[in-house]
């Protein structure tokens, strides 16, 4: 469904070009659940970026992203911003970021169905529980009149990952979506972004530093380094017989205390 080829970025800053990615190959089936790890810098961030076009201003972007048989790299206008509301969803780092402080949460999902969809306002408000109640939230109507700073980081991930389903898109972005939750919040979130992916049947590309968390949710892992992918392969593979040296180090540098997970394990 989605095919990455021979991208590379190059950022303009201060008359300085500064190469960002280089030649990156990676591939996302129907279905399927790929991670990106790597550490902060190695690229997996603008990877993202590059697949909805938004990266920084005066970037020159090269190679080919397909999607569903499409170059996004040549959308523009409508095709573009059709792609990034029904087809393309992307769960930021920080609810923080994509969430307006002024708007109640019921307000947010509202106004984003009914821009991004066309929905009636009474059918959006309708949806806007049932999708709280999809990410695990019980006290829907308590949430729906709540601003961002009356809930917890958990809670808003919750919010964020229902108004990312709530078109029901073909391929979720999540740009290291628990990075700022504590552990027990993390298993949880990520449990319920693994539930969600698998009953709407969407594919998943998950950037995150943590080749544990990776391990546990996705099919295969591509590893990431000054802006190349250095490695793919399945968890298991990665963990018996990972080829690249940064790969080893990368194994070697977990805590002595963390399980392996293997492939597709529980996020414990």
């Amino acid at each position: 469904m989605l095919r990455i080829e021979n991208l590379s970025l190059t950022i303009r800053a201060q008359r300085e070009e500064i190469p960002v990615l280089h030649s990156v190959n990676l591939t996302v089936g129907r279905g399927e659940s790929v991670g990106i790890v790597g550490e902060s810098g190695s690229g997996k961030s603008m990877t993202l970026r590059s697949i909805l076009r938004i990266e920084p201003d005066g970037s020159t972007v090269t190679g080919r992203i397909t999607f569903d048989g499409t170059n996004v790299l040549e959308l523009s206008g409508e095709p573009l911003r059709r792609l990034r509301s029904h087809e393309i969803a992307m769960i930021a780092q920080n609810p923080h970021a994509v969430l307006n402080p002024v708007l109640a949460v019921g307000r947010y999902l509202v106004e984003g169905m009914h821009d991004a969809q066309g929905m009636p306002t009474r059918a959006a408000k309708l949806r806007a529980g049932e999708l709280l109640e999809q990410v695990g939230i019980d006290d829907v109507d308590r949430v729906l009149r709540s601003y961002p700073h009356q809930l917890s980081g958990g809670m808003l991930q919750r919010v964020v990952i229902a108004g990312a389903i709530a078109g029901n898109p073909k391929l979720l972005l999540a740009d290291e979506p628990t990075t700022a939750l504590d552990v027990t919040t993390q298993a949880e979130v990520m449990a319920i972004l693994d539930d969600c992916r698998r009953e709407l049947g969407m594919a998943m590309l998950f950037v995150t530093h943590d080749l544990d968390l990776a391990a546990a949710v996705c099919d295969r892992i591509s590893v990431m380094k000054d802006g190349v992918v250095v490695e793919d392969g399945v968890p298991d593979q990665l963990r018996d017989n990972p080829r690249h040296p940064y790969t080893r180090e990368l194994m070697a540098s977990r805590p002595a205390s963390i399980a392996w997970h293997g492939s597709k394990g529980a996020t414990a």
